[in-house]
């Protein structure tokens, strides 16, 4: 007869278990420090206290001190030898000595450094920076250029230090100021709501475009489309190829034509068109389970498995107090908050 048996688990009493002879051992005490391994050199306790010792040279700069009271060792570093150190050159130049190597450039003001005082080094006022380079003037107001010639297209010199603007339509010139745009919408398309049809560029020229009320014609989307409120189809909407659903709403309803009992559930294809794995309710059974080789367009199905369901409640023995019938299902697991034990039904 099927009811709900205990099921033992770590630690239920041991007088639940038949304890068989020999079932419990004695085990052999064991040294406190085994082995230990170091760079190739294997450690061994030689008694059960044995001793792990961990010693530093203070003219390495590696410091080691314990604390009793927590257990703690703690490494640290502190004046490490030039030495001791993998690298202990930069450029030639030795750890500890002076650098003393920095000279001055064209277009940098005289200075000296010998390795240990401070140093100043500022950009020259106005100073030719070498060759046929023209100078750079450096001023209370900027940076001043004396050009003679420009290579590329729409500015050239014209021979007094300045610079003019070609204007055109072709690549790497400007545009005028007085030069108007036009902004032209399609009716039943586009409406222009703020702005004439006609401005100046130089007169920081601004439109506001806007949807018609009434669109009209057939459109397409390639891109995501976003609604903020309702979308109302007065006709068939159809989705093709959906690789992926979000739905925002916590709760979805299945089934919402049916007036009656009955199965029902999802469906994940496989090789064949509208035949896959099936994760349904069965409404005779009034349990959840999986089938496969499932068809689509079917009412119903018998279920391959079960889905075990998990209940709890206070009383100690489901099989006087315990959760509603319609969990007497073999699988189906009861743990009890009274006393922590575990049942199952079969």
């Amino acid at each position: 007869m099927a009811d709900w048996k205990k099921v033992v688990v770590s630690g239920s009493a041991i007088s639940q278990l038949d304890n068989d002879a020999g079932y419990l051992t004695a085990v052999t005490t064991q040294n406190a420090f085994a082995t230990a391994s170091f760079d190739g050199t294997e450690l061994l306790a030689n008694d059960a206290n044995g001793n792990l010792t961990f010693a530093s040279s203070s003219d390495q700069g590696l410091t080691i001190s314990a604390d009793a009271g927590t257990d703690t060792l703690t490494f640290g570093l502190s004046a490490i030898p030039n030495t001791s150190l993998a690298n202990s050159t930069i450029s030639g130049i030795s750890l500890g000595s002076n650098l003393n190597n920095l000279t001055d450039g064209n277009g940098i003001t005289d200075f000296t450094y010998n390795g240990s005082s401070t140093a100043t080094v500022s950009v020259q006022a106005d100073s030719t920076t070498g060759g046929n380079v023209k100078p750079v003037s450096v001023t209370a107001n900027g940076v001043g250029l004396d050009v003679d010639t420009i290579d590329g297209t729409g500015l050239s010199a014209n021979g007094s230090g300045l610079l003019d603007v070609d204007y055109g339509s072709t690549s790497g010139t400007a545009v005028q100021g007085n030069t108007t745009i036009t902004v032209n919408v399609a009716s039943g398309e586009l409406t222009r709501d703020v702005g004439s049809a006609a401005q100046a560029l130089g007169g920081a020229p601004s439109y506001t475009l806007g949807l018609a009320d009434t669109i009209t014609g057939d459109r397409t989307f390639s891109n995501n489309i976003n609604i903020s409120g309702d979308l109302i189809v007065n006709g068939t909407a159809s989705f093709a190829n959906t690789e992926n659903l979000l739905v925002a709403d916590r709760f979805v309803l299945f089934a919402s034509g049916s007036t009656g009992t009955g199965d029902g559930g999802i469906v994940v294809q496989q090789a064949t068109q509208d035949v896959g794995e099936l994760f349904g309710y069965d409404s005779g059974e009034t349990r959840w389970g999986v089938t496969s080789s499932f068809s689509a367009d079917s009412t119903a199905f018998t279920p391959d498995a079960f889905m075990s369901a998990v209940t709890t409640l206070s009383s100690t023995n489901p099989n006087t107090s315990g959760p509603a019938a319609r969990y007497n299902k073999s699988g189906n697991i009861y743990v009890s908050s009274g006393d922590e034990s575990i049942w199952i039904y079969a």
